[in-house]
């Protein structure tokens, strides 16, 4: 009977070892390694974040729909989440800064992120990675 209790507890606990450390359940933060800036169709740039006057890392916390880092405190606001084969998906719009769009994709398992964000006239790719809290 003592075995039959504790295969209950391991039973019981299963499910929420299994799930995905990254998911949007709790706060992440996401370095930012690697940027691509382009400007046109045939000139794009290697940089960093502060390439395009991005914080370095971002705490990415989907419970309050926001992306925050920036040494001046702004903030974005997500405005759409999806969670499809593995991975968080994250959309955002700034309409008072000259209409841009941006969107983040989250590999749930490992923690991987790569995102975009377009404006009039170029935008950017950014790769890194996600950490708990």
């Amino acid at each position: 009977m003592r075995a039959f209790g504790w295969l209950a507890v391991l039973l019981a606990s299963a499910p929420a070892a299994a799930a995905p450390p990254f998911d949007g359940s709790a706060p992440m933060r996401c370095a930012i390694q690697t940027v691509m800036v382009c400007h046109d169709p045939a000139t794009c740039v290697r940089g960093t974040a502060a390439t395009v006057n991005l914080p370095p890392a971002v705490t990415v916390d989907v419970g309050q729909r926001l992306v925050t880092g920036a040494a001046t405190g702004r903030t974005a606001k997500i405005t759409s989440v999806t969670r499809e084969a593995g991975r968080l998906l994250l959309q955002g719009e700034e309409l008072g800064l000259a209409g841009i769009a941006w969107d983040v994709v989250i590999a749930e398992a490992s923690g991987a992120m790569s995102g975009a964000v377009l404006a009039h006239g170029g935008g950017f790719l950014m790769f890194g990675a996600c950490s708990s809290g």
